[in-house]
């Protein structure tokens, strides 16, 4: 099974290193809720496993949720970053809010240089669904990225940010399908551009 040998390798893998590193820090919604949530669910049955994955999961990291609990990123920012006249409006991927409880941690690190504009349901879902709906289903995750979309246009916002690929996937496609000229920005992309100006 690829998954089984994939997780296993992965896990072996973070073992070789995982002591002599502070944390393991992901900008990927997706892969860290696979690594420190989903992990530990597959592994149920295989206890030896588990206890390996639970030895890793407080080293485990989403880089926002990182770089705001253990750097001091927002001095850095307040002191070095340039405050931007963009409009930026916040997306909660599933991975990172409901998986991770990640989504005051982007916000806190984007708001001293951007201007947010929260669209009316940031934490409703973008519509990926994964490859099954994007492939099988696309005509369910058109409609739900056009109900995104319409949020994101509704705030005036020059960026969305989201700190998964999937989202990013997802949302530029129905931005671009509707006419809707916001750009797409990983969070960490947004932070570089503030401390770049």
């Amino acid at each position: 099974d690829t998954v089984d040998h994939l997780s296993k390798t992965n896990i072996s893998y973070f073992e070789t290193f995982i002591s002599e590193v502070e944390a393991i820090i992901i900008p990927e919604a997706t892969c860290s809720a696979m690594i420190r949530v989903d992990y530990k669910h597959y592994f149920h049955d295989q206890p030896e496993w588990k206890k390996r994955v639970e030895k890793l999961e407080n080293k485990i990291f989403l880089a926002t949720e990182w770089l705001y609990q253990k750097t001091d990123l927002i001095e850095v920012l307040e002191r070095n970053g340039k405050r931007e006249l963009s409009k930026i409006t916040y997306h909660d991927p599933c991975h990172s809010r409901k998986m991770q409880g990640v989504w005051k941690e982007p916000r806190k690190l984007l708001e001293g240089s951007f201007q947010i504009a929260e669209m009316s349901d940031s934490n409703a879902c973008c519509g990926f669904g994964g490859v099954t709906m994007q492939t099988e289903k696309f005509h369910f995750a058109k409609t739900i990225g056009d109900q995104k979309s319409n949020m994101i246009e509704e705030t005036g916002a020059e960026y969305v940010s989201a700190e998964c690929s999937a989202c990013r996937v997802q949302i530029t496609d129905s931005l671009d399908r509707n006419s809707v000229k916001t750009v797409f920005k990983n969070p960490i992309e947004l932070i570089a551009k503030a401390l770049n100006s």
